[in-house]
Protein backbone atom coordinates (compact mmCIF):
# COMPACT_ATOMS: atom_id res chain seq x y z
CA UNK A 1 0.00 0.00 0.00
CA UNK A 2 2.98 2.37 0.77
CA UNK A 3 4.33 2.09 -2.78
CA UNK A 4 1.06 2.52 -4.58
CA UNK A 5 0.53 5.65 -2.82
CA UNK A 6 4.16 6.43 -3.50
CA UNK A 7 3.82 6.18 -7.27
CA UNK A 8 -0.01 6.02 -8.19
CA UNK A 9 -1.35 7.68 -5.02
CA UNK A 10 1.06 11.16 -6.05
CA UNK A 11 0.08 10.75 -9.85
CA UNK A 12 -3.47 10.80 -8.80
CA UNK A 13 -3.30 13.78 -6.43
CA UNK A 14 -0.87 15.79 -8.99
CA UNK A 15 -3.60 15.53 -11.62
CA UNK A 16 -6.43 15.81 -9.59
CA UNK A 17 -4.70 19.33 -8.15
CA UNK A 18 -3.83 20.16 -12.22
CA UNK A 19 -7.25 19.47 -13.12
CA UNK A 20 -8.66 21.48 -10.10
CA UNK A 21 -6.14 24.93 -10.90
CA UNK A 22 -7.88 24.16 -14.40
CA UNK A 23 -11.05 24.31 -13.42
CA UNK A 24 -10.54 27.31 -10.85
CA UNK A 25 -9.62 29.42 -14.06
CA UNK A 26 -12.18 28.18 -16.26
CA UNK A 27 -15.06 28.72 -13.69
CA UNK A 28 -13.77 32.62 -13.22
CA UNK A 29 -13.38 32.93 -17.08
CA UNK A 30 -17.24 32.05 -16.83
CA UNK A 31 -18.10 34.49 -14.47
CA UNK A 32 -15.83 37.43 -16.15
CA UNK A 33 -17.03 36.73 -19.32
CA UNK A 34 -15.39 37.15 -22.76
CA UNK A 35 -11.88 38.80 -22.45
CA UNK A 36 -11.69 42.15 -23.64
CA UNK A 37 -8.92 42.64 -26.24
CA UNK A 38 -10.13 46.29 -27.58
CA UNK A 39 -7.79 48.41 -25.88
CA UNK A 40 -4.33 47.65 -23.27
CA UNK A 41 -7.15 49.13 -19.95
CA UNK A 42 -10.14 47.08 -21.18
CA UNK A 43 -7.32 43.56 -20.78
CA UNK A 44 -5.41 44.76 -17.77
CA UNK A 45 -8.97 45.52 -15.80
CA UNK A 46 -9.90 41.96 -17.14
CA UNK A 47 -6.67 40.30 -15.81
CA UNK A 48 -6.53 42.38 -12.25
CA UNK A 49 -10.19 41.39 -11.36
CA UNK A 50 -9.26 37.99 -12.69
CA UNK A 51 -6.52 37.86 -10.00
CA UNK A 52 -8.45 39.08 -7.42
CA UNK A 53 -10.63 36.35 -6.73
CA UNK A 54 -9.38 34.62 -3.72
CA UNK A 55 -10.05 31.15 -5.35
CA UNK A 56 -7.49 31.91 -7.88
CA UNK A 57 -4.87 31.77 -4.88
CA UNK A 58 -5.95 28.08 -4.09
CA UNK A 59 -5.16 27.58 -7.80
CA UNK A 60 -1.98 28.56 -8.38
CA UNK A 61 -1.16 27.31 -5.13
CA UNK A 62 -2.53 23.60 -6.47
CA UNK A 63 -0.99 24.25 -9.72
CA UNK A 64 2.37 24.74 -8.49
CA UNK A 65 2.13 21.60 -5.89
CA UNK A 66 0.87 19.52 -8.91
CA UNK A 67 4.51 19.15 -10.86
CA UNK A 68 6.21 18.33 -7.46
CA UNK A 69 3.92 15.50 -6.51
CA UNK A 70 4.93 14.34 -9.92
CA UNK A 71 8.25 14.68 -9.68
CA UNK A 72 8.17 12.14 -6.38
CA UNK A 73 6.05 9.72 -7.90
CA UNK A 74 8.00 9.61 -10.86
CA UNK A 75 10.92 8.46 -8.64
CA UNK A 76 9.14 5.01 -7.64
CA UNK A 77 7.82 4.84 -11.35
CA UNK A 78 9.02 4.38 -14.82
CA UNK A 79 8.34 7.41 -17.17
CA UNK A 80 6.45 5.13 -19.79
CA UNK A 81 3.74 3.88 -17.22
CA UNK A 82 3.75 7.17 -15.24
CA UNK A 83 2.86 9.23 -18.14
CA UNK A 84 0.18 8.06 -19.38
CA UNK A 85 -1.71 7.79 -16.02
CA UNK A 86 -1.18 10.69 -15.36
CA UNK A 87 -2.70 11.91 -18.93
CA UNK A 88 -5.40 9.76 -18.13
CA UNK A 89 -6.43 10.92 -14.62
CA UNK A 90 -6.13 14.41 -15.80
CA UNK A 91 -9.32 13.32 -18.82
CA UNK A 92 -10.98 11.69 -15.75
CA UNK A 93 -11.10 14.78 -13.77
CA UNK A 94 -11.49 17.42 -16.34
CA UNK A 95 -14.36 15.37 -17.45
CA UNK A 96 -15.77 14.90 -13.81
CA UNK A 97 -15.78 18.93 -13.29
CA UNK A 98 -16.48 20.18 -17.00
CA UNK A 99 -19.86 17.99 -16.76
CA UNK A 100 -20.65 17.85 -13.21
CA UNK A 101 -19.46 21.37 -12.04
CA UNK A 102 -19.64 23.46 -15.20
CA UNK A 103 -22.46 21.62 -16.64
CA UNK A 104 -20.93 20.69 -19.81
CA UNK A 105 -22.37 18.04 -21.99
CA UNK A 106 -21.71 14.59 -21.75
CA UNK A 107 -21.91 13.16 -24.84
CA UNK A 108 -21.95 9.25 -26.46
CA UNK A 109 -17.95 10.18 -27.64
CA UNK A 110 -16.81 11.55 -24.38
CA UNK A 111 -18.62 8.14 -22.60
CA UNK A 112 -16.93 6.31 -25.29
CA UNK A 113 -13.42 7.72 -24.45
CA UNK A 114 -13.83 8.31 -21.01
CA UNK A 115 -14.32 4.07 -20.92
CA UNK A 116 -11.36 3.66 -22.86
CA UNK A 117 -9.10 5.58 -21.00
CA UNK A 118 -10.49 3.84 -17.80
CA UNK A 119 -9.71 0.48 -19.66
CA UNK A 120 -6.38 2.04 -20.44
CA UNK A 121 -5.46 2.36 -16.29
CA UNK A 122 -6.59 -0.68 -15.51
CA UNK A 123 -3.88 -2.17 -18.07
CA UNK A 124 -1.48 0.03 -16.98
CA UNK A 125 -2.34 -1.17 -13.32
CA UNK A 126 -1.79 -4.40 -13.48
CA UNK A 127 1.48 -4.18 -15.40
Amino acid sequence: MKVFFSSWGLIILSALFDSYAAFIVKTKFNQLGPMDFSSFRGFLGYMMTFIKSPLLLTAIIAFVAAPGLWFLALNKMDLSIGYPILVGFHLVFVLIFGVLLLGEGLSTNKIIGLSLVLASLYFFYKN
